[in-house]
């Protein structure tokens, strides 16, 4: 990564912490959201603030902002701050005070030079929002000036002249080519009633995220209907093409059945009539998971061997996710046969033992709760498919690792009772599930390139 993208980026942060720690306690909700935006562009854009007579024109900045009736003097004040850190990174001319005279050294200005921008007269006039806005979520019973109409095809700026091979500096250079910041292309693309976050615009922006969600893909194809580019355009972009899209509705399909049918269905799905959505899901369970493939025979042969540890209790957002209480009660019995090695039974779903449903327990809470405990760190928060996700695949490995060796599965023969998640940090352990998954099935998938 070129080290002006990350000098931008640690920039970037430095700007909206200074926005939590001096400006939320003194501006309202609304000014925050509003600000903080409106700085991180000139960043992105790399622009200076407007500057009038070597001053900043403060009357162009709260328009854009919309809080003319909200800067007060400590706004004010702290507001400047940030654009003067702007100012000094870009490596711009430092700008006067608003009381004060530009100081150039060493060369001195004649009296009759120094005029205040306090006096200077303003030949700017205010833009009004008509009657026929498309968007009145932005009308007067805010507090500031009226939003500036949004057109429904902008002109660009310049004509295309460069094609950038990543989603993030496509979209950027789009937004410039057009002279529009995150904010503006947020008002533009959002429709009434819609929750869409303009925060998950900007990481976009950014490039801390990528669309992945049908909703996503829905704001995607608005922006290029905006900036009107070859169909498609964005999208192709994207990093992970064969990743599938989450979101769809497919009623009270279960998740396991989702993630395998996500894969087949086309991006609009949602919005097809019903009829057609049913026949999509008809087609695909026909022919992809009931098919005659390969894989599918592959499958059918496989799933007659079955080998998992099941976590009963411990789904997300479902009972308790810690069953210390049940595997206190059977212990007594889990120790009396913690040497039993049937392999029919290896072979097959069987309940996790006590010590491993509570690790696992530790773990969904872990990665699920909204905070962490005092003194841990974790990268990233599970949501509901992720955790059910995470259960699946880990009751699998472990299944595998308890499995006979002289059964059909052909596992490492681990004692359920020795079953640990203290056991994964070991190489060896990993190389050989790895070798056993890719005997099993013949290649490896991608999820086995993350293990």
């Amino acid at each position: 990564m070129p080290k002006h993208d990350l000098s931008s980026r640690h920039f970037q942060r430095k700007i909206s912490n200074f926005c939590e720690a001096r400006i939320a306690p003194i501006a309202s909700k609304r000014a925050l959201e509003n600000i903080r935006p409106y700085l991180v562009g000139l960043i992105i854009y790399r622009k200076s603030p407007p500057l009038v007579n070597g001053r900043i024109d403060w009357m162009t900045i709260t328009d854009a902002c919309g809080i003319e009736d909200e800067l007060t003097a400590d706004l004010k004040k702290q507001f400047r701050v940030a654009l003067d850190a702007i100012i000094r990174w870009l490596g711009a001319p430092r700008v006067a005070e608003d009381d004060q005279p530009v100081k150039q050294a060493p060369r001195t200005k004649r009296p009759d030079q120094r005029r205040s921008a306090a006096t200077a007269p303003s030949t700017r006039t205010p833009r009004r929002v008509g009657g026929d806005d498309p968007d009145p979520r932005f009308g007067s019973e805010q507090k500031g000036p009226e939003a500036k109409p949004i057109r429904l095809f902008p002109d660009p700026l310049f004509e295309a002249s460069k094609d950038p091979a990543g989603f993030q500096e496509a979209l950027v250079y789009h937004m410039r080519r057009f002279g529009e910041s995150h904010w503006q292309l947020y008002r533009a693309v959002i429709r009434l009633g819609e929750t869409f976050d303009d925060k998950t615009l900007l990481s976009w922006v950014q490039g801390e995220r990528v669309p992945r969600s049908v909703a996503s893909f829905g704001i995607l194809s608005r922006i290029e209907q905006r900036y009107r580019p070859p169909a498609g355009y964005f999208k192709a972009k994207l990093p992970h093409q064969t990743r599938s899209l989450y979101g769809h509705e497919l009623g009270d399909i279960s998740p396991a059945e989702r993630r395998r049918l996500a894969w087949y269905l086309p991006d609009d799905f949602s919005s097809l009539p019903f009829a057609k959505r049913e026949e999509i899901l008809e087609w695909v369970r026909r022919v992809i998971i009931s098919g005659s493939t390969d894989y599918r025979r592959y499958q059918a042969a496989a799933v007659k061997q079955r080998y998992a540890i099941r976590f009963p209790g411990i789904t997300y957002g479902g009972g308790s996710l810690s069953p210390r209480s049940q595997c206190l009660a059977i212990s007594a019995n889990q120790n009396a046969t913690e040497t039993f090695e049937d392999p029919d039974l290896l072979s097959g779903v069987v309940d996790a033992p006590p010590r491993l449903a509570m690790e696992m327990a530790d773990l969904i809470r872990f990665k699920t709760s909204t905070l962490t405990a005092i003194g841990f760190q974790r990268n990233g928060v599970w949501g509901e498919e992720t955790a059910s996700q995470k259960i699946e695949h880990l009751g699998l490995m472990f299944g595998a690792l308890a499995a006979s060796p002289a059964g059909a599965v052909k596992g490492r023969g681990v004692p359920l009772s020795q079953l640990t998640f203290g056991l994964l940090i070991f190489p060896g352990v990993w190389d050989w599930y790895l070798q056993w998954r890719e005997q099993r099935r013949g290649f490896y998938t991608k999820w086995k390139r993350t293990c």
